[in-house]
């Protein structure tokens, strides 16, 4: 059993059908509403079919510094896409349905007992609750998990708390994502904007301030490029980040934001939700051939191997990112600039793994090492 029709879900359920029975839950009635994503994706999280949800390329970015200064990154060819979400979350699902997952939309799970041969849990819906048996779940139900506290698995370091509006009439750089930083901005994160064919996607996440992400927003977008801006739609939503050392206990394996899985310096969890549900997929499916010989233990290793060390390192970063005031984050920003670094940065630049050149940058720009030399030290 799978539960939740995200990308995540969705993933893992489409590659589980080929040799089992496959049920995909999923609590919304229509999947990929609400929507709670600003959409920006590498193509390596793109699956070939769910190509046509991509609205746009995006080459670059501008990191704008909470005193001014403005850091441009360009590459020569596509770095990110922006995505449809919605759109590509049907994709996800219905293309999960058609390789043979059962789906049960407006359906939600409660009480799950992993009783050592199987798992007990309760299956709401708006008609009715009953008992069912799973041979093993696989949890992509967010950031407020059930299957994460039935397997009495730890809570994400830090949540993030996030609001977006789509504006229409802003005239921005498409292909540029623009990122604002500073503690009056986005404690603890960053503000974006992001375009998207006729829309821009604004936004911000925060980390523990006293104030509501909304008043944030309310200040950001007095900001002159988006006065003309029109408000289409907002959303909001929550980004847990910061895994534990395990994301399966018993026949409970989490993915996605369920598995806190999100990347820690730009909160974005597509590629890791996709790619850790496939490879939770194929753990699953090795288990269930030969239950008695075989854990699940095994996804554990295998989306260690695959991304768990960059979350680990981007993690650390994040870390020295939270101890830098306006004027430290200004000037890392410069240092950022300097030819060397600046060049590496365009040419080598990954947002799914962006920690993975942090010792090649500090190399290149050791008087970084003033910011956090006890943590940048182990970047090395």
């Amino acid at each position: 059993m799978v539960v939740g029709g995200g990308p995540s879900g969705s993933a893992a359920a489409r590659l589980l059908a080929k040799n089992h029975d496959v049920v995909i839950l999923e609590e919304h009635l229509i999947p990929g509403e609400p929507l709670q994503c600003a959409g920006l994706v590498t193509k390596r999280g793109i699956p070939e079919f769910a190509k046509e949800s991509i609205l746009g390329d995006i080459k670059g970015a501008r990191l704008h510094s909470p005193l001014g200064f403005t850091l441009t990154l360009e590459a020569k060819g596509t770095r990110a896409c922006v995505i449809d979400r919605s759109h590509f979350d049907k994709i996800m699902f219905h293309n999960a349905v058609d390789r043979g997952a059962v789906p049960r939309v407006g359906a939600s799970v409660r009480n799950l007992v992993d009783r050592g041969k199987d798992v007990l849990y309760e299956l709401k819906t708006e008609r009715k609750s009953e008992e069912l048996l799973a041979g093993a779940v696989i949890g992509a139900d967010g950031y407020k998990s059930v299957c994460r506290r039935a397997a009495r698995l730890p809570p994400p370091k830090h949540m993030l708390t996030g609001i977006q509006v789509d504006l229409k009439g802003v005239n921005l750089d498409s292909d540029f994502v623009e990122l604002y930083f500073g503690w009056n901005v986005a404690p603890g994160f960053f503000a974006w904007a992001i375009p998207a064919e006729d829309l821009t996607r604004v936004g911000l996440c925060i980390w523990n301030s006293e104030l509501a992400p909304a008043t944030y927003l309310k200040k950001f977008l007095t900001r002159p490029e988006f006065h003309k801006g029109r408000r289409v739609s907002i959303a909001s939503g929550k980004i847990p980040i910061g895994p534990g050392r395990t994301a399966v206990r018993g026949r409970i394996a989490l993915v996605g934001d369920a598995a806190c899985h999100a990347k820690p310096l730009s909160g974005g969890g597509v590629y890791t939700g996709v790619r850790g549900a496939e490879l939770c997929a194929q753990a699953l499916d090795d288990f269930l051939a030969e239950p008695g010989k075989r854990d699940l233990d095994a996804y554990d290793s295998l989306w260690k191997e695959e991304f768990g060390k960059e979350l680990s390192r981007a993690f650390r970063i994040r870390k020295i990112f939270l101890n830098l005031t306006d004027k430290k984050l200004d000037k890392a920003l410069r240092i950022f600039a300097e030819l060397d670094v600046h060049r590496l940065l365009e040419q080598h630049g990954d947002i799914d793994y962006p920690a993975s050149l942090s010792s090649s940058v500090l190399k290149l720009a050791p008087k970084l090492a003033q910011f956090s030399p006890q943590i940048i030290e182990s970047l090395l």
